[in-house]
């Protein structure tokens, strides 16, 4: 077996059990696998729609100095293209022409990614998702694309209030807290003030996925029409290929001791 089957809660004998309301028909299963990801699989067989969602512990608080908004920027790469699925932007096409969608956000301490889509559509749709996190493609040909986009995004929340009044929260903060940053990013931050230091930020990129994007702070949630033991099957297919680097686990473990 790949993985370490676990529950959410422990009874008094020491065996696992996951509590649920009682007019909840879905089952439930915990796993870890091997590579250190925690799994929440769902069976629901009378669903008419399968989905995922991973979270990321990683969030705008871990942008390097000077280069506000990469976290962010990165998201948006990371649904461009894989090594297996080079197709631009293929997952979403994949699923909004099999009846779902697809999105993600970033906040401070986690980025989360997630899709819906058609029962017999949902292999695919896994494996394509599966490839964000094990060999994206980060292209060269798509860093300015999507540097236009976040940029693009940040110029419409200029017109939310709510933006505005978390962005003067954000100024009239202390500077040395990450909170202080500016999270989303745009043009200035993500190429202007980049490429007058000499950073090549697609190297910065790369960079802060190597560093940050570790099985052992990943959490993925699979909702679907098959029995737990089929789902599991393909989760442990499909995701045990995740990396946990030495380095980055070692620095998780020392983390959490201290």
């Amino acid at each position: 077996m790949a993985v370490e089957t676990e529950n959410a809660t422990a009874t008094a004998d020491g065996s696992d059990t996951i509590l649920k309301a009682r007019t909840d028909k879905r089952e439930y299963r915990r796993i870890v696998l091997k590579n250190s990801l925690e799994v929440l699989l769902i069976s629901d067989p009378e669903t008419d729609k399968c989905a995922a969602s991973m979270n990321v512990s990683v969030g705008s608080f871990s942008d390097p100095q000077g280069l506000e908004g990469l976290a962010h920027f990165l998201e948006h790469m990371l649904f461009y293209a894989s090594e297996k699925f080079p197709e631009e932007h293929g997952l979403f096409k994949y699923v909004n022409e099999h009846g779902g969608s697809s999105n993600a956000f970033t906040s401070t301490e986690d980025t989360n990614y997630h899709f819906d889509i058609n029962t017999d559509s949902f292999d695919e749709a896994l494996d394509r998702f599966a490839q964000f996190f094990i060999k994206p493609l980060l292209s060269a040909d798509a860093t300015m694309r999507e540097i236009k986009a976040v940029d693009s995004e940040n110029k419409k929340n200029l017109l939310i209030d709510s933006r505005r009044m978390r962005q003067l929260q954000k100024h009239l903060s202390r500077e040395d807290h990450p909170y202080h940053k500016f999270s989303t990013g745009n043009m200035d931050t993500l190429h202007v003030q980049p490429e007058a230091k000499g950073i090549d930020i697609r190297s910065e990129l790369i960079k802060f996925y190597d560093d940050h994007y570790s099985a052992n702070i990943m959490h993925l949630v699979v909702y679907g029409k098959e029995n737990l033991d089929k789902t599991q099957g393909l989760v442990e297919e499909l995701f045990q290929e995740i990396e946990t680097p030495t380095r980055v686990f070692l620095d998780f473990l020392v983390s959490r001791v201290l």
